[in-house]
């Protein structure tokens, strides 16, 4: 398992190294002028142009920018931005606020929709299993934007037991676009954990165990989930990822001060270094979310062998 952990580490480097220099092809192709954008109206003497652009490394070719860039992130350096605020402050100020969303939304959809999952199983066939098939159906064909918008009139506007915007309610402020975050990534926990289910309920090891016996609960509960959680362990460490992204959306709509709200506005004022900085840390987040996924593969299902 140590070999194993250790390859796995020393893949990071070119899966990290592939995904941030995308990234920062794609931002710093974005057409138009930074300056232009940071300036706006205004007028810009030739000599401010210039010492903004050799700050920045704006006349450099790409890969000399990323090149530069990268050995600044090796020493903790992540740029600044055109005001001159280091973007490691933005990150540290902000990281809290998308860090406690996902918390908060990773919670909801492996809670609900792994019970949810697991009734629908137990009971397939019956009202239960059609109410969760027909409610993540309905989950998953709406959009996350859409859901957002519509949990804010419902249950923030119309029936006030939320608030719509801010985090001024500390914790409590988290649970409507936390449960907007999920919505769909919860359907989808609930339909792998009933379809997985069902299917190791039907295996010869648990009908051995009913034979010997053993309580319903404890066929569920010990043999059968054991393997049921194999597809979703691997499904929500790849769901976190994405959800990060997805927080910028949300963010977005519920006006958090959080990383995704700062994508939203660095992309617009062109900020490029914020945004690739912000960026880089969800990269690094999603790779080492999976590898914990990947070690958790091997207390599930002692079959598999890394070394």
């Amino acid at each position: 398992m140590a070999r194993y952990i250790i390859r796995r580490l020393l893949q990071f480097i070119p899966v990290t190294l592939i995904a941030t220099f995308i990234v920062f092809a794609l931002v710093f192709a974005i057409p138009g002028d930074p300056i232009r954008a940071l300036a706006g109206d205004r007028p810009l003497a030739p000599h401010i142009v210039e010492a903004i652009r050799e700050r920045y490394n704006l006349d450099d070719p790409l890969l000399v920018q990323y090149g530069k860039w990268l050995a600044n992130v090796f020493q903790g350096d992540f740029g600044t931005t055109f005001q001159g605020r280091p973007v490691s402050d933005i990150i540290a100020q902000r990281f809290p606020v998308t860090l406690r969303l996902a918390i908060v939304a990773f919670i909801i959809q492996s809670i609900i929709g792994i019970l949810a999952g697991i009734l629908a199983a137990v009971r397939q066939k019956g009202f239960v299993d059609s109410l969760v098939q027909v409610s993540t159906v309905v989950l998953v064909a709406i959009p996350t934007l859409a859901m957002a918008f519509l949990m804010q009139v419902v249950f923030g506007l119309q029936l006030g037991w939320f608030p719509i915007a801010g985090i001024t309610q500390g914790w409590y402020s988290y649970l409507l676009p936390g449960a907007a975050l999920a919505s769909v990534s919860t359907a989808m926990v609930a339909r792998l954990v009933r379809t997985s289910l069902i299917e190791n309920l039907r295996a010869d090891y648990v009908r051995t165990a009913t034979a010997k016996g053993m309580k319903r609960s404890r066929v569920v509960g010990r043999h059968a989930m054991r393997n049921s959680l194999i597809p979703v362990v691997t499904f929500l460490g790849a769901d976190l990822g994405s959800m990060l992204g997805g927080t910028i959306i949300i963010e977005g709509i519920f006006n958090m001060p959080g990383l995704g709200g700062e994508v939203f506005r660095a992309v617009r004022a062109q900020e490029g270094t914020v945004v690739v900085g912000i960026v880089t840390l969800f990269i690094l987040f999603f790779v080492v979310i999976n590898l914990i996924v990947d070690i958790l593969y091997a207390y599930l299902d002692p079959r598999i062998r890394y070394e």
